[in-house]
């Protein structure tokens, strides 16, 4: 990282590990849009993903190239219109998915980017984000989301997530720090309108 985007850095994390965005999303519609594209693909410990960046095919989780940026947007995310309007404000994406879960998939317990990767995650719970539904384990405690909001996300720290019912969907972005970005976070910070 460079000194421009250490300072950014420094200054996302001072707003705190989860901070919600000022955006609210379709989510049926981006539901129903997603469970619609064919070429979803099996993803370890029982997950399901799509790349909404970067190839339309092919996962890639070991891919070294996954965290290139300026990842273009592909077909997929071309079908999910609501969607693609949120990615639209973002510069610089690295690859982003959707992934689908079901009773006992889950994302065990890790680290994003804690190297020096220049990217920040948001993430995207579009629904089923209650205890009974869904855990999501942040830095050995359980957090919560609202379904069909934006969050940035310390994915530096370790987190991890657990499926109780079928038929969750979540939106994972990585957004390479840029002094842009940031300027599309602040202005969707909550409580920090001009007056």
């Amino acid at each position: 990282m460079n000194d421009t985007q250490t300072k950014i850095l420094t200054l996302l994390s001072s707003y705190g590990d989860i901070v919600e965005l000022d955006w609210k999303f379709d989510t049926n519609t981006i539901i129903r849009q997603l469970s619609e594209l064919d070429n979803w693909e099996q993803g370890p410990n029982g997950k399901k993903g799509i790349n909404l960046t970067g190839p339309a095919s092919g996962l890639g989780l070991n891919d070294k190239n996954k965290h290139s940026e300026d990842q273009e947007v592909n077909e997929n995310l071309l079908k999910c219109e609501d969607l693609h309007n949120f990615f639209k404000k973002w510069q610089n994406l690295a690859r982003c998915r959707a992934v689908h879960m079901n009773a006992g998939s889950f994302f065990r317990l890790h680290r994003d980017a804690y190297r020096d990767n220049p990217q920040m995650r948001i993430f995207i719970p579009l629904n089923k984000t209650e205890l009974h539904e869904w855990a999501f384990m942040y830095n050995d405690k359980l957090a919560n989301f609202k379904a069909g909001k934006a969050y940035i996300l310390n994915t530096r720290k370790p987190h991890g997530s657990f499926a109780m019912v079928d038929d969750i969907y979540h939106i994972l972005m990585s957004v390479h720090i840029t002094e842009e970005n940031f300027k599309t976070v602040t202005k969707m910070l909550p409580n920090c309108k001009e007056h």
